[in-house]
């Protein structure tokens, strides 16, 4: 599996060389055949600031391969799905809130969920068509017990995080927001989760990285500390519960990601439906119709789709508690893209942080693979242990 992801890699480079070799020959024969001004580009030139961008999500993109790629093809693309849509979202809900005035934060929430609703059901028929693959349909049990608790925290926890960024610092909520894989990992131990205590040490570490990141002028108020560990505690339930619906279990049928992903959305988008009516009235369906929030709306609705199906994928083949750590990266992106856009100035205390955190993820991961074998290892050699003690009839 190694060798043909190095080999999808390899392939990968040499496309891309290609297609800059026919750009630049495309440019040089409009000079030479046509005629036409030496400046004249049939591919668009590309400014500094966007090469930095690219050259920095191909190196987080690089460095995510070099960690995950012995877990699979899929497993490695679903991986940088999940965090360049993490990245991404700031971007594009600023854009929304910010360019296009439009600041409705449960409206578009409610969009995220819908959209996600959407596109795997999409993704769920199309699956349909080609393999014959049929779609599991939740009983009531799985609804009442499962999905619609999980709709709940999902809202909590929006709810926390935007009223926790209200009431303290920015610099005080990441702070707190890095113990969410630690708090993760209890909670999957408190519940009877299958979590290796052997894995603390590196999650230590991530935990440790990720507060040197954080550190900075802290505010603390009570109500915000609350709000804001709320929202670590809902995201860590959130994990956990989407885990759980996705594992075997005695009381409904296992779900796989994107059926997770559709029926919590649906039900998602309308207690969001609800609130934004009750808090924004009609307004936002008025200034939807207009062309600019539009658009800008539905970039962050594929962002979310992306988030949400993707993320879920990550839970299912990596555990809870390991896609709680590799949405860490997001923030190592972010400050790439800062850098090379914006010129911002990255401080010696964020670059040590980033690269404890990086070698403390590859470190998790190595970890966590090789207690994976070796319990696969040991479960084969107990079933055939248990073979051979079965006397022939």
């Amino acid at each position: 599996m190694a060798a043909r992801d190095s080999g999808a890699l390899s392939r990968s480079i040499v496309l891309f060389a290609l297609l800059s070799t026919l750009a630049d020959g495309l440019n040089l024969g409009s000079e030479m055949i046509l005629g036409l001004d030496p400046g004249f580009n049939f591919v668009p030139a590309v400014s500094g600031a966007t090469l930095m961008t690219i050259i920095a999500c191909l190196a987080v993109a690089l460095t995510l391969i070099g960690i995950y790629h012995r877990q699979g093809f899929f497993t490695c693309a679903s991986i940088l799905s999940y965090v360049f849509a993490l990245s991404s979202m700031s971007v594009l809900i600023r854009n929304c809130y910010v360019n296009e005035n439009f600041k409705y934060p449960q409206f578009v929430t409610a969009t995220h969920f819908a959209g996600t609703a959407v596109v795997g059901s999409f993704w769920l028929l199309c699956r349909y068509v080609r393999e014959g693959r049929s779609v599991t349909l939740p009983d009531a049990s799985c609804v009442l017990k499962g999905l619609l608790p999980l709709a709940c925290t999902v809202v909590l926890s929006m709810a926390a995080s935007n009223n926790g960024l209200l009431f303290s610092s920015a610099h005080f909520f990441e702070m707190i927001s890095t113990s969410t894989p630690l708090c993760t990992a209890l909670l999957a131990i408190s519940l009877g989760r299958d979590f290796d205590l052997r894995l603390t040490a590196p999650l230590l570490l991530i935990t440790l990285a990720l507060v040197v990141v954080a550190f900075g002028e802290l505010q603390f108020t009570t109500l915000g500390f609350v709000l804001c560990f709320g929202s670590v505690l809902t995201r860590s339930v959130k994990s956990v519960m989407q885990h759980a619906l996705m594992g075997s279990n005695d009381e409904w049928k296992s779900m796989d990601p994107v059926e997770v992903a559709v029926w919590q959305s649906m039900l998602c988008f309308v207690l969001m439906l609800g609130w934004s009516v009750a808090s924004e009235g009609a307004q936002p369906w008025v200034e939807i119709c207009a062309w600019g929030p539009f658009v800008a709306v539905l970039a962050t609705c594929a962002g979310a789709a992306g988030i949400n199906i993707f993320g879920l994928i990550v839970i299912k083949e990596l555990g809870p508690v390991a896609q709680q750590v590799v949405g860490t990266l997001k923030g190592a992106l972010s400050i790439l893209c800062a850098v090379a856009v914006f010129g911002e100035a990255l401080s010696t205390q964020q670059i040590v942080g980033y690269v404890v955190l990086l070698g403390g993820i590859a470190w998790y991961n190595k970890k966590d693979m090789q207690l994976k074998q070796a319990k696969a290892k040991a479960s084969t050699l107990m079933s055939e242990t248990t073979k051979l003690k079965i006397p022939k009839a």
